[in-house]
């Protein structure tokens, strides 16, 4: 999880769709797979799956899929030169704003060393005085 989570933070929402959570498809068969994930990181696996909107298991399957594609080998070269490779404090945020229609979703995390490229319309960055980062997208339902 902490190879993958500022990569996770960084990218753009797995499941589109406001208020709906994304579960794996059927594909067949499943392997059941037993873990034992201790309750920070199951903390954090859920925050990140939540600001996806996809859940724990959809989750866990794609950061294995991206650990068979040796996506973290290129995840250590470029995002993690120069500064922690982990954030040490998260916050995720619900706005519903029924009048519009509307929910805004936001992500919160210290320390920020990734920067919003001009491509991502949608995503809005604000920096505080704190250095953190506030990234939200407004949803409609």
């Amino acid at each position: 999880m902490k190879r993958y989570q500022k990569f996770l933070a960084s990218q753009r929402r797995i499941n589109r769709k406001a208020g709906k959570i994304l579960y794996q498809k059927n594909r067949g068969k499943m392997i059941r797979m037993n873990m034992r994930i201790d309750c920070k990181t199951w903390a954090l696996l859920g925050v990140i799956s939540a600001t996806h909107g996809v859940s724990r298991c959809f989750m866990v399957n794609y950061l294995l899929w991206l650990d068979d594609s040796k996506v973290g080998d290129s995840i250590d070269k470029a995002l993690n030169v120069g500064c922690p490779p982990f954030h040490s404090s998260y916050s995720y945020v619900w706005h519903l704003d029924l009048a519009q229609n509307r929910i805004i979703k936001s992500l919160r995390f210290h320390p920020n060393p990734i920067l919003v490229s001009s491509e991502r319309k949608r995503w809005l960055k604000i920096p505080s005085k704190t250095n953190e980062a506030k990234f939200f997208r407004i949803l409609r339902f």
